[in-house]
């Protein structure tokens, strides 16, 4: 049998059937076996993924430590998995049987086991996980609930952690990757994509206890970096490796890394959610730059959005890179400027990837591209690196030094070198295209780096003018295009000056594409005003398109376009003209006219001149008869005549303008009137009214002129006139409209028909001729003179007084009337308005009074109430009054006119004979005397008979009075009268005791005689008018005066040369002396010179030494009573001064005056050296010893001075102190020593001499004021220190430490302080005594001459001192002067201003002496003193100052109540 037979056989007993067993994990290594690639298994997928369509394929690695992974996604987004796939899928080796695709999941599908143990696939809903038993293979298939239905998902855990592989970076050759050095150099880099993906669980607030997943919310994120890292070979020098080693203690690697990681573009939308957990926080620098590592985390940064990992060399604290260091900082920067290099390579690769995206993008991937481009360079920005700048500005300039060629970046045309690339101008993005700009995302969005570019490394430039030329070359526009370009070149004009060779070639390119042809800017000379000419006319080729031209303002267009101007009328006219007959087509010269008449006004002087002359001389205007030339047509409405031809205006716009400019007749010539008035003879006025009433406007001057000038016109009631067919006519100016009043005044009044209306036309017309509405200021007031009857006149009268107001006020000037027409109280006088008066008073000095029924209409006539003060002055001159009761009555009149008269009038008056007296003398002739030489009559005063006196009633004598006459003699009259008539009048005995009284007069007023007459003193002098008496022991009397010249006459002031010699003297004192002086009388004492003649024996004794005693006590009080004097020896004299005594004393007397000789005893003298005081022995006469002192004292000893010192003298010091003169002791620094006085004893010794010169009293002023100059002003700062407070000084003046004292206010530039415990408002609860102390303050700086910035007051509660001096500050209390015033407003007394007078010097003196003693006494009393009289005359003058007030405030009282 066959082996065939036998198989047969076997095959058909079915009991013998067995299962053949597959070892399928054997089986499927022996497939996979037959594939030797590495990566078979991408392979495999991506072939399947292209067989499902797909458009997207993504292999994720999972699981990544250091450069291996655990786990593979591969990911596409093709067609999910139908029913059959999935069967075939868990079947080995059945493939696709489509013959079209490469293969579905057969055997390759099994190449994933060459990864893993156990795949998972997922795929729609729907699930497929595979899994091991033993050596079979099982799978499990059903729904995985996944949401994301859009990808197939191969899922491998692979069986051995796999390496990853990264992607290399090719180097360009125009990148240079050495450090400048060559230090290091990059010789390789590869790039790890790295996504991290990562979870949180959100727990609800409020939750407590256990709670379930379920119920929390999922929070994911994910992010994808770019790990780039970079291999450098170093390059040292042994001498730089030592110095390495020396300082770091170790060598300089061979080889070394550099990294770099930045994000990935793919997450940016996903950063914002990555961000917000901390696990991605450090990993993410953007928008902040990255930090630099080194095994760590710096404080410095990089100056990018990157992280960046170096073996660079870290400064002792390892928180920055030491650049300080020579070597270190050669080493880091080298290694900084390696990361420049590395950051370059990785934009540079970024920008390659967005190329390869260009080549491929379609429009709409356009955006994807633009924020890939935004995210490379937000990332390569540079920002200032910290802590230290150089570590930035090096990576970054490096980052541009490294490559040869320009950087890269995205424009609107690619990828472009950045120098092509231009930054846009959103005005030029219309019509820019051609040109490579930035995208605007990337503008918006990358604003920092494209400033730097533009402004700092000028790299980029923005869209220039050039770029628009270069556009223009390259296309037409379209017209939105060209309307975009307009409007930039408008904008561009506005902002800068274009030349004319700029304008010229953007006109010469700018072309646009309108009406399928090119027309250039440049064949453009107009644009259309559409106001003017309607877009729809036929118009020029050369006019700017109007559908670009209606997007602009014309103005815009006219400066802009330098070539361009509106298209006038008269251009547009000649173009119409030239191409169409006007004369045979009506309608088209209708519509024609009708454009040129709405836009005429609108066109200049020059174009409507050419245009109307060009239409002028064509027939092109419409009328009845045809059309006609404009020189041969009139208005529709000229229809005087019906012959004439008028213009048609159907359809036309009537502008009268141009009509009349053409040549268009609006009315009728005056010619052709006047010649068919004489040709048709009378024609009716009326009608002419009627035709010219219209037309009046357009009618020219000469036209008017001649209507004017021509008696067309008739009068009422002229039928008399008439002579057959002739009528008398009337110039219209003869004529007066048809008014009532007109007729009762018996005016001419013109022939009317109808109603006379002023407002209607006829009526301004005929007007407007000259017809007057009413009578002329002159005819009327010709009608009111006296000429006229009388009815007549009273109606013209009254007509004009009732119509002054509203006809003739504008005209009537009473002052220039000719006429005289004003009826006066005599009923046969009429007076122009300027010779009468309403007040008839004014009669009395014979003027004209206006007829008193008029005298209320006196204001609107003009007439004045009373004549004026020039005419009152003439009429006293030239007929002043002769009679007493004349001259009353004329005076009392002027006494009401006193107001009426000003300073000339008055000075005028004053010299003007005019006042009537009679002589005293027969015959007692009457005189008329001027009222300066004038006085009013008083039967008591000594002057009555001596001057003309007058009394003309109360009334006239306040007349005079204004005028000069005085109510007493002046000073000054009455020495003149003296020095001309004393011997006259003293010659009469009755009138001696009136003499005296003169004389005394003017003895108390004499200093005021020279300042108003000067010279009159030395006339006085001259002349024998003082009083002189002699005959001492006999009673005075009157009768023993005599009159002498004032050199013959001694002053009295010494009663005992007056008994030895009984000379002439001065029988008065006090004034009446000093007058005498003045005018040239000696004293008595200074003309006697005396001289000592001692005899006997001369010594001491004690009562010699007594006196002696005494007098050095005493005499030095004396001289410091003196505040002023003329000394003849000071103090020191006194010191010397020796008291003797001799048996006798003579004293002999020469009066100097007649040589005359006298002698007596005294018994007191001086030495002729001065230095001995002889007294008679055993006599202590003070009376003698203190004239004798007095005379060496002073130079002119007075009698006051002997008085003094004899009170020194003789007084006890309790009585000297009661009467308040000086006892104190007194010390001078430097000047002199302490003297201290007993105050039991008169004759206590002195233990030494006070010394005082004019010398040491002119420094102690100069100490004094250099004090008050030295004090400090609050307006220089002085700081505040804490003072240490002397426990001896007073209570009263001690220094408060300024720490407690902060600053409030400044009044009045004083500066005031409180307590640092106080609040500043403090002071408005303070602010009258506050006002009140700060004007006592501002008074007393006027005494010292101190200035208000140098006084200080401070408010606190605290303190117990008046006032204290810090450092030449003054600061004084107000709390002090607000305790101690009495009176509740604060009002200023006396005794304030005492008061705190004492405390300024008392301060005042602690800028010379610091502590309380003797030296500060004496300081305080030499500024009181010293200013003392200052400080009376401020009081004077504050009493003055209040007296005035209250005598102003009680005037004012009394005014308001007469009110």
């Amino acid at each position: 049998m066959s082996l065939d037979t036998f198989r047969n056989q076997l095959m058909s007993n079915s009991d013998y059937e067995v299962r053949v067993e597959v070892n399928q994990r054997c089986l499927i290594d022996k497939m996979l076996s037959r594939y030797s690639s590495e990566f078979v298994v991408f392979r495999e997928l991506m072939q399947n993924a292209d067989d499902a369509k797909t458009s997207a394929v993504e292999i994720v690695f999972e699981g990544i430590v250091g450069e291996t992974y655990t786990r593979l996604l591969f990911k596409n987004n093709g067609m999910a998995f139908r029913p059959q796939d999935w069967d075939r899928l868990k079947k080995i080796a059945e493939g696709n049987p489509d013959e079209q695709k490469i293969g579905a999941f057969g055997v390759g599908f099994y190449s994933l086991f060459s990864i893993c143990e156990e795949p998972f696939v997922s795929s729609g809903e729907l699930g497929m996980a595979f899994y091991w038993r033993g050596d079979q293979l099982f799978v499990r298939y059903g729904p995985t609930g996944k949401d994301d239905t859009e990808w197939t998902i191969f899922l491998m855990d692979v069986r051995e952690a796999t390496k990853v592989h990264p992607r290399p970076i090719e180097f360009r050759s125009d990148i240079n990757n050495e450090s400048p050095k060559k230090m290091f150099k990059l010789e390789s880099v590869n790039v790890y994509d790295v996504l991290f993906n990562t979870s949180r669980v959100i727990i609800p607030p409020g939750i407590i206890g256990t709670i379930s997943l379920s119920d929390c919310q999922e929070e994911k994120a994910s992010v994808r970096f770019q790990i780039a890292s970079g291999n450098l070979k170093v390059q040292v020098q042994d001498e730089f490796s030592v110095e390495m080693e020396r300082l770091t203690k170790k060598k300089p690697p061979r080889q070394t890394a550099i990294q770099i990681i930045l994000p990935g573009y793919h997450d940016t939308s996903s950063d914002t959610n990555a961000s917000s957990l901390d696990i991605f926080r450090d990993l993410l620098p953007f928008p902040e730059q990255g930090k630099v590592f080194i095994g760590f985390r710096t404080h410095q940064t990089t100056g990018y959005s990157m992280h960046l990992a170096a073996r660079v060399i870290p400064t002792v604290e390892r928180e920055s890179i030491d650049l300080v260091q020579k070597t270190l900082n050669e080493y880091n920067t080298e290694m900084l400027c390696s990361a420049g290099i590395l950051c370059r390579l990785l934009y540079e690769d970024e920008m390659k990837r967005i190329l390869q995206k260009c080549q491929n993008a379609s429009n709409k991937d356009q955006t994807e591209l633009e924020e890939h481009s935004t995210h490379a360079l937000r990332h390569f920005t540079f920002e200032q690196s910290t802590p230290d700048i150089k570590v930035g500005r090096i990576i970054d300039a490096q980052f541009y030094k490294c490559c040869s060629s320009r950087l890269p970046i995205l424009s609107t045309h690619g990828v472009k070198a950045i120098n092509m690339v231009r930054i846009p101008d959103p005005e030029m993005a219309a019509f820019i295209k051609t040109i490579p700009v930035v995208p605007k995302i990337m503008v918006d969005r990358c604003k920092s780096f494209f400033y730097r570019a533009h402004n700092i490394l000028r790299l980029i430039e923005k869209v220039s003018l050039n770029d628009v030329f270069e556009e223009l070359k390259n296309r037409a526009l379209d017209q939105d295009e060209m309307v975009a370009l307009m409007k930039w070149w408008i904008a561009f004009c506005q902002k800068q000056k274009v030349s004319q060779l700029i304008h010229d070639k953007f006109m010469q390119l700018a072309v646009v594409y309108v009406k399928n042809k090119n027309l250039p800017l440049k064949n453009i000379r107009y644009f259309l005003n559409p106001g003017i000419i309607k877009p729809d006319s036929d118009i020029p080729t050369n006019v700017l398109p109007y559908v670009i031209s209606s997007k602009f303002k014309l103005n815009e267009l006219k400066q802009s376009f330098k070539n361009w101007t509106e298209l006038s009328l008269a251009i547009w006219a000649q173009y119409i003209i030239g191409k169409y007959e006007l004369k045979n087509n009506q309608p088209f010269a209708e519509k024609f006219l009708g454009i040129l008449s709405r836009g005429f006004d609108s066109m200049n002087y020059s174009d409507k001149n050419s245009l109307c002359q060009l239409l002028s001389q064509i027939q092109c205007i419409p009328t009845q008869f045809g059309i006609k030339k404009p020189t041969e047509t009139y208005f529709p409405d000229v229809t005087l005549f019906p012959d004439l031809p008028n213009i048609c205006t159907k359809g036309i716009k009537v502008n009268e303008k141009f009509f009349t400019m053409m040549g268009i007749h609006k009315h009728v010539e005056l010619e052709i009137v006047f010649a068919r008035l004489v040709n048709k003879e009378n024609l009716d006025h009326a009608k002419l009214i009627k035709y010219f009433t219209p037309i009046i406007k357009e009618l020219k001057i000469a036209d008017i002129q001649r209507l004017k000038t021509t008696e067309i016109w008739i009068k009422e009631d002229n039928d008399t006139e008439m002579s057959g067919t002739y009528i008398q006519r009337y110039l219209a100016k003869d004529l007066y409209a048809p008014f009532f009043q007109n007729r009762e005044l018996e005016l001419p009044i013109i022939k009317w028909k109808g109603n006379w209306n002023k407002n209607s036309d006829d009526v301004k017309f005929i007007m407007s001729l000259g017809l007057q509405e009413y009578p002329s200021l002159p005819t009327i007031l010709q009608l009111a003179a006296p000429t006229t009857p009388l009815v007549l006149r009273e109606k013209a009268l009254n007509y004009f007084i009732k119509n002054l107001k509203e006809k003739y006020s504008d005209v009537y000037d009473p002052n220039s009337v000719p006429i005289s027409f004003l009826p006066c109280i005599d009923p046969y006088v009429y007076v122009k308005p300027s010779e009468c008066y309403w007040n008839r008073d004014c009669v009395k000095m014979g003027f004209n009074a206006l007829r008193q029924n008029l005298s209320f209409r006196a204001k609107e006539l003009g007439v004045k109430q009373h004549p004026d003060s020039n005419l009152l002055f003439d009429k006293l001159l030239n007929n002043p009054p002769r009679k007493f009761d004349d001259a009353q009555r004329i005076f009392g009149y002027l006494a009401t006119r006193i107001g009426d008269f000003d300073y000339e009038d008055w000075d005028k008056l004053k010299n003007l004979n005019f006042i009537p007296i009679n002589d005293k003398i027969p015959p007692y002739k009457l005189c008329l005397h001027a009222p300066k030489d004038c006085y009013f009559k008083n039967p008591s005063e000594d002057y009555v008979d001596l001057f003309p006196c007058v009394d003309f009633g109360k009334d006239a004598n306040k007349f005079l009075e204004n005028c000069g006459v005085k109510k007493e003699p002046q000073v000054l009259d009455l020495a003149e009268y003296l020095i001309n008539s004393s011997r006259k009048f003293w010659s009469n005995p009755n009138n001696r005791n009136s003499y005296v009284r003169i004389l005394g007069t003017i003895a108390y007023n004499y200093e005021s005689i020279n300042k108003k007459k000067p010279g009159t003193l030395d006339k006085m002098k001259q002349s024998p008018i003082l009083l002189g008496t002699k005959n001492q022991g006999i009673e005075e009397n009157i009768d023993n005066y005599k009159l002498a010249y004032a050199n013959e006459i001694l002053i009295n002031d010494n009663a005992r040369y007056r008994n030895l010699f009984d000379p002439l003297v001065c029988p008065y004192t006090d004034q009446m002396a000093k007058f005498y002086q003045a005018l040239g009388s000696r004293s008595l004492d200074a003309n006697v010179r005396s001289t000592p003649q001692h005899s006997g024996r001369t010594g001491t004794s004690n009562l010699s030494r007594n006196v002696q005693r005494r007098i050095h006590e005493r005499v030095p009080w004396y001289y410091a009573s003196i505040t002023s004097g003329n000394f003849k020896n000071d103090v020191k004299w006194v010191e010397k001064l020796r008291v003797m005594e001799v048996d006798q004393i003579n004293m002999k007397y020469e009066l100097l005056t007649n040589y005359a000789t006298k002698s007596e005893k005294v018994n007191a003298s001086v030495s002729e050296n001065s230095l001995i005081l002889y007294i008679t022995r055993g006599r202590s006469d003070y009376a003698d010893i203190a004239p004798a002192l007095a005379r060496h004292i002073h130079n002119k000893p007075d009698r006051q001075n002997s008085t003094t010192l004899y009170l020194y003298l003789t007084s006890s010091v309790e009585d000297l102190q009661r009467l308040g003169y000086p006892t104190e002791n007194i010390k001078k620094p430097g000047l002199g020593r302490i003297y201290k006085l007993s105050s039991s004893s008169s004759t206590s010794e002195c233990t030494n001499s006070v010394t005082s010169t004019t010398d040491e009293k002119s420094n102690l002023q100069k100490i004094l004021h250099d004090t008050i100059k030295s004090i400090k002003s609050n307006t220089r700062n002085w700081p505040f220190q804490r003072v240490i407070i002397d426990l001896q000084v007073e209570s009263h003046c001690d220094v408060i430490p300024e720490i407690n004292l902060n600053f409030a206010q400044n009044e009045n530039g004083i500066q005031i302080y409180v307590g640092k415990q106080l609040d500043p408002s403090i002071l408005q609860s303070l602010d009258k005594p506050l006002k009140s102390f700060i004007e006592v303050l501002v008074n007393l700086n006027q005494v010292f001459g101190l200035s208000s910035d140098q006084i200080n007051i401070f408010y606190d509660n605290d303190s117990t001192s008046v006032a204290f001096n810090r450092n030449n500050a003054l600061f004084f209390s107000l709390r002090y002067y607000i305790d101690f015033n009495d009176s509740e407003n604060f009002v200023i007394t006396n005794d304030i201003l005492i008061s705190w007078f004492m405390v300024i010097c008392h301060e005042l003196s602690h800028s010379i002496i610091k502590v309380h003693g003797e030296e500060h006494e004496y300081y305080m009393q030499a500024f009181m003193k010293s200013f003392m009289p200052n400080l009376m005359n401020k009081i004077n003058e504050i009493k003055s100052q209040t007296k005035s007030i209250g005598l102003l405030r009680k005037r004012l009282l009394e005014a308001d109540g007469n009110k």
